[in-house]
């Protein structure tokens, strides 16, 4: 199972916030590029990005943190937040990262996200967050009435290889994931799966990796040391 370290940035900080309340954050770094560096050096191969004040206001701001973070460690970029058209999308590919990951565009740019398929193929990712089932956007300040297994089935057939999974009213919390919807997603999706929110110990990680998740991203959990993400990445 790969293990992605989570680096969310707004105004140009490394953050979290609670739940996804853009009230409610809590600034852990002031210099995103030492973050990721430090992630590297505990042994990390991956980093998962997001633009967080691109993912609210709709375009994403970030490309000359990416560019150093890409200048100054050789950790595959995996990136979102505001990534909203294939022009976008491709720039950030073109620049070095390793993977797009379309959120909120997968539900109102469709046309765009599997123009970028067709184009990048394993290198887009597809997020899907939700709260209490249902599909949040735009920095998951707004809802959408779309099913989740009818967008992982509609995107399966475009030919998206990966998804990611976060259950919002686990994210920042550390409350351990809501393990028995997880083992419902992993039903219905027949490729690669990451998962995020509520991560909080390396018992939630196996956990994970027996449900046959391929993937955690981690975030509160090793900014609050519950998970020392050095070992993590030894053991797993």
């Amino acid at each position: 199972m790969k293990i992605f370290p989570a680096l969310d940035i707004r105004n140009g900080k490394c953050v979290r916030l609670i739940k996804g309340n853009y009230n409610n954050e809590i600034i852990f770094d002031e210099n995103p590029i030492d973050v990721a560096m430090k992630f590297e050096e505990d042994g990390s191969k991956y980093i998962h990005i997001i633009d967080l004040d691109g993912a609210k206001d709709g375009d994403s701001t970030i490309k000359n943190i990416i560019a150093q973070i890409l200048n100054k460690t050789n950790l595959k970029i995996q990136v979102g937040g505001g990534i909203r058209t294939y022009e976008k999308a491709s720039s950030y590919l073109n620049l070095g990262v390793s993977r797009i990951i379309f959120g909120t565009a997968a539900y109102e740019n469709k046309k765009e996200v599997i123009k970028t398929i067709k184009n990048f193929g394993k290198a887009i990712v597809i997020s899907i967050d939700a709260l209490e089932g249902e599909i949040k956007t735009k920095g998951w300040l707004e809802n959408s009435s779309l099913s989740i297994e009818n967008i992982v089935q509609d995107f399966e057939k475009e030919g998206c290889e990966s998804f990611i999974y976060t259950d919002i009213e686990k994210d920042g919390t550390l409350s351990h994931p809501n393990f028995d919807y997880i083992s419902k997603f992993r039903s219905f999706c027949s490729v690669e799966l990451n998962i995020a929110g509520g991560i909080s110990s390396f018992e939630d990680l196996i956990q994970l990796k027996n449900n046959k998740i391929d993937g955690a991203i981690l975030g509160m959990s090793i900014y609050k040391k519950n998970i020392n993400l050095k070992e993590v990445l030894e053991k797993l």
